[in-house]
């Protein structure tokens, strides 16, 4: 309870007053100010969202010493610049340096039984790869765009 009032009284202080550069007090409202910061956060997050993706994929069988045979899938997923083929081989290049990593520390055998693309959010692309593939496994989206940066370097 004391809890509670104590965020009550800091919210109406902070909600009455705000200081202005010269120090004093200034009346500000507190309900119009936090309603403009809503909505650009909403339209920044949104922005954000609505961008269009595209997506690569590798359906891969795995086997390790621990494990019998399974089916996972890795995507890579960028952002599209509205050049498609470089978008997408920017992402298989990702999968590709992925598949090795993973050869190199996790499995003993590594197949690839399709590769897929798609200029869409890889999430929409795993769910049309569930049907086809039974029990097979997501095992990362891998952000393409930040790797590919990083590989430059």
């Amino acid at each position: 309870m004391k809890l509670f009032i104590s965020f009550a009284i800091a919210l109406f202080a902070t909600s009455t007053f705000s200081f202005a550069n010269t120090g004093r007090p200034a009346a500000n409202t507190f309900a119009k100010t936090f309603t403009v910061s809503v909505k650009e956060f909403k339209s920044f997050f949104t922005a954000q969202k609505s961008a269009a993706k595209v997506c690569a994929c590798q359906i891969l069988r795995v086997e390790s010493n621990n494990e019998q045979q399974q089916y996972i899938a890795v995507f890579a997923q960028g952002t599209n610049t509205g050049d498609l083929t470089a978008n997408f081989n920017t992402a298989s290049n990702i999968l590709q340096k992925e598949k090795k990593h993973l050869n190199d520390f996790f499995y003993t055998k590594i197949k690839v039984t399709e590769n897929l693309t798609a200029a869409s959010e890889c999430s929409q692309l795993y769910n049309n790869i569930k049907v086809k593939y039974d029990g097979v496994k997501m095992y990362d989206i891998l952000d393409a765009d930040a790797l590919s940066k990083v590989a430059q370097q």
